[in-house]
């Protein structure tokens, strides 16, 4: 099924289930209590997008683009925090509800194993261990005839200084 025949719909409707979630709430805590729970719920996602930076956001493209490898330097992938943050931004109770969830290690280990990014076996942190490709740019498998090892040049001798000068 492809993601455009739920997702539009999906997104006429969020709006409707917020209110009525809305409307449930302050008719559980009072309309003020429902407001500041509203009110805080955003704030707190737009404090932690801030504090990431835009930094999340290239990381994001990063991953769904496949520069993140196999190889290289150990790095954390925030896709899931910074989408769990985006969801706490967006005003409502089930979005609210989402992003705790996203936040959860069993959903975020389901959800990496769904999308294929989990991280090896017996890694401290499979959800979120990735290591990126130190060129930056997509890894490229070749076969064993494909390539050479060539060895790094030796390295380049400074002329000293006569002291006497």
């Amino acid at each position: 099924m492809k993601i455009g025949k739920w997702l539009l719909p999906s997104l006429l409707v969020l709006p409707l289930a917020e209110l009525l979630a809305f409307l449930v709430v302050a008719a559980a805590i009072g309309l003020g209590g429902a407001a500041v729970l509203l009110i805080a719920g955003s704030g707190a996602g737009v404090l932690i997008l801030h504090r990431s930076g835009p930094q999340w956001l290239q990381d994001v493209r990063d991953l769904l683009s496949g520069r993140f490898a196999a190889q290289g330097s150990e790095r954390t992938v925030p896709a899931v925090p910074a989408l769990a943050a985006v969801l706490l931004a967006l005003p409502g109770f089930l979005t609210d509800i989402a992003a705790a969830l996203l936040l959860l290690p069993s959903v975020r280990a389901r959800l990496d194993a769904l999308l294929g990014t989990a991280g090896p076996p017996g890694a401290p942190d499979a959800a979120f261990t990735r290591r990126r490709h130190p060129g930056g740019g997509p890894v490229v498998d070749l076969a064993p005839g494909e390539w050479e090892d060539v060895p790094d040049p030796p390295p380049r001798r400074r002329k000293r200084r006569d002291p006497a000068r």
